[in-house]
């Protein structure tokens, strides 16, 4: 079992808790059952799997599936030393550290490339929760994938995993993407949520448009855009929005 603080697992998963310890890793931390679960069924290399013996005991079935599905033993560790490295407040008896799954890519030196469907990109989103939700909610939609703008918040933040559930491990994802990288063929809107008028409604302009609504075919690659913050690539903001009509089929 497990003990020591000074174990090489122990201190992977307080390096991940620090912001400056994932700048300098691409490992991720998993904790809880779900997420666990979720990498190993996503196909990601997890390299360690970590489980108190009380969860090991209740959930013998799921720890099987997870082992033979990733292929990683899990060992076993003591209670009082996951509670004190875990990042989620309320740790469920089970971590497991994994490699970011091979969907993740970063647009620094190249533009990403968007199959026809329906793509997310946001921008500015500085709480990782909120980039979680941001995500599951996408995957639900049925998007394609998720493109997040530099000064995002990062995927691979703990709080972000576990928001997600699961979802950021599964969809397509591309990082430190620009405006200008967006491709020129795709369909882009504008989701505003800070109108300079508090009490008015959030616009969906279509940028080349007039505010007429624009017909939108199941081969486009359509991107909305999520804005946190004041963007000149965002106007015209329309004071009403105009009906959008999206692929039933995207």
């Amino acid at each position: 079992m497990i003990r020591s603080p000074g174990n090489p697992q122990v201190r992977t998963i307080r390096r991940l808790r620090s912001s400056r310890g994932r700048r300098n890793t691409d490992l991720l931390l998993l904790e809880g059952p779900h997420l666990a679960k979720a990498a190993a069924e996503a196909g990601l290399t997890l390299r360690h799997l970590l489980v108190t013996h009380d969860f090991q005991a209740r959930h013998a079935e799921l720890i099987d599936h997870v082992e033979h599905e990733s292929g990683t033993r899990a060992a076993s560790i003591d209670p009082a030393r996951l509670r004190e490295q875990a990042d989620a407040d309320a740790p469920q008896g089970i971590a497991a550290i994994a490699e970011p799954p091979r969907t993740w890519k970063t647009a620094q030196g190249t533009a990403p490339v968007l199959d026809p469907g329906l793509h997310l990109y946001v921008d500015g989103v500085q709480d990782p929760g909120n980039l979680g939700a941001m995500a599951r909610s996408a995957e639900a939609a049925g998007a394609a994938s998720l493109l997040l703008s530099p000064g995002t918040a990062r995927p691979g933040h703990p709080r972000a995993l576990r928001a997600s559930a699961g979802s950021l491990l599964r969809i397509q994802l591309w990082t430190d993407v620009g405006v200008d990288q967006l491709p020129p063929g795709a369909r882009c809107l504008a989701l505003t949520p800070h109108s300079l008028d508090p009490e008015s409604p959030p616009s969906v302009p279509l940028f080349s448009s007039d505010g007429e609504p624009v017909p939108l075919s199941p081969t486009d690659s359509i991107v909305l855009a999520e804005a946190y913050r004041p963007h000149s690539w965002i106007a015209p903001i329309f004071s009403s929005p105009f009906p959008l009509s999206l692929p039933s089929n995207p």
